[in-house]
């Protein structure tokens, strides 16, 4: 009966320190585990389109707005159509 007693207060006082400790690695913090993840800068398409998210390399930068490679192209050309060739040979 004692040896019994002795192992149950030893199975509880294991269990209680996995509970109070957790177990499995964590970090120290979470600024830690965010200084670890890869950032990736992303726009969302200014067309109207509804692209969100998209990555910068993927997107094209007109008067300071970000657009999609279809919306890029139907900007350039309606700035080029509206644009006043009058100082300029093109």
């Amino acid at each position: 009966m004692k040896k019994m007693m002795i192992l149950l207060s030893a199975v509880v006082l294991l269990v209680s320190l996995m509970a109070f400790t957790g177990c499995g690695e964590k970090p120290a913090d979470e600024g830690a585990a965010k200084a670890d993840a890869t950032v990736v800068a992303t726009h969302d398409c200014e067309g109207g389109c509804g692209m969100t998210d998209m990555p910068a390399d993927k997107t094209t930068e007109i008067d300071g707005k970000f657009y999609c490679t279809g919306c890029a192209k139907h900007m350039q050309e309606e700035n080029h159509e509206g644009h006043d060739h009058g100082g300029h040979s093109h």
